[in-house]
């Protein structure tokens, strides 16, 4: 027997349980709509910057975030005061 999926009000689609729980977390889908038809097509996981930079790559990227953070942290001068730390 097929699987009944359901649209609510708010526009969120309800899936039953048995197909999500054939679903890894994170899964992710494209959408299309063929002769009135919702399509979801499994996407390869996405590969981060860390997973396919070179050594040099990775260094550039993360020296252009720390120039990115010129005010550091933005915390007050008090805060990093020693007995401000432990402050509870």
């Amino acid at each position: 027997m097929p699987s009944i999926v359901e649209i609510s009000t708010e526009g969120h689609l309800h899936l039953p349980a048995e197909i999500v729980q054939t679903l890894q977390p994170h899964s992710r889908f494209s959408i299309a709509i063929e002769n009135g038809r919702l399509i979801l097509s499994p996407l390869p996981p996405e590969k981060t910057l860390w997973a396919i930079a070179t050594p040099e790559e990775r260094a550039e990227h993360l020296m252009e975030w720390v120039k990115s953070h010129k005010n550091g942290a933005n915390l007050p001068d008090e805060a990093l005061r020693r007995e401000n730390i432990y402050d509870s």
